[in-house]
């Protein structure tokens, strides 16, 4: 049985490997097109670092903003996507929604709300809202699923309602996990937010596409490395952050 299921997957892996043209010798070939692309990258241009570092602003108040809303937009679906809170009837269209909504990448929101309210960093602050919210919603949802009934119980049997059960009862329990999945979708939305300017939602993508279409690679440098620098000050901040809550 073991043999039969490696053959078919030494099968199934070798039709992925043909069918989508994946020949490792076509990437040797191109080594020295990507050693010339990064040989006219150098040395980086600095004298657009304050252009640069002003997008890479912009890229962080579009990511903190949009996760901001989200988180709290998302707290009263988690509620309603949690098959021990809420009914069936209630549970399942609020989380085929939310699985619906979710399949739909930030990208694809950007270009949408890019053409419904214009150009500029608000279809960016739109485009992270709508695709965060439902993607905390099901994290928020997933962590009351895993509450302890104990407490639960004992608040309940005091007579207290529905209300304060999940006030005093499941709020206690999931908030740190909340947080921690908050600032997790905090980095993930400060890299999304860098390309969100390749189809006009502001940002510091704006400024590296810009670069790149005018052949500009220093300039193009600089921006990489600042977005860099910016990930990674996010990440490192955010780690900490998480690192307490745990």
């Amino acid at each position: 049985m073991k043999r039969a299921a490696v053959f078919v997957g030494l099968v199934v892996f070798g039709w992925l490997v043909w069918d989508t043209g994946a020949d490792p010798t076509r990437l040797v070939r191109g080594i020295p097109w990507i050693i010339d692309f990064l040989r006219r990258m150098m040395p980086p241009d600095f004298h657009v670092l304050p252009a640069v570092l002003a997008g890479a602003l912009t890229t962080v108040e579009i990511a903190l903003l949009g996760t901001t809303v989200a988180a709290a937009l998302a707290l009263p679906l988690g509620f309603l996507s949690a098959r021990n809170v809420v009914t069936p009837p209630v549970f399942y269209p609020a989380r085929v929604l939310l699985n619906f909504l979710r399949s739909v990448d930030t990208l694809v929101y950007a270009l949408v709300f890019v053409a419904a309210v214009g150009l500029g960093p608000f279809p960016g602050v739109l485009a992270v809202i709508a695709y965060t919210t439902t993607s905390l919603a099901k994290l928020y949802s997933e962590a009351i699923e895993g509450i302890e009934r104990g407490p639960l119980d004992a608040i309940t049997a005091t007579g207290a309602t529905r209300l304060q059960v999940l006030r005093f009862g499941v709020l206690p329990q999931v908030l740190p996990l909340f947080l921690s999945y908050v600032l997790y979708r905090l980095e993930s939305n400060i890299r999304a937010a860098t390309i969100l300017g390749f189809v006009g939602a502001g940002g510091i993508g704006f400024y590296l596409q810009t670069y790149l279409r005018m052949i500009d690679y220093p300039a193009a440098s600089t921006t990489l490395l600042v977005t860099v620098a910016m990930v990674l000050l996010i990440d490192t901040l955010s780690s900490r952050l998480r690192a307490r809550l745990v």
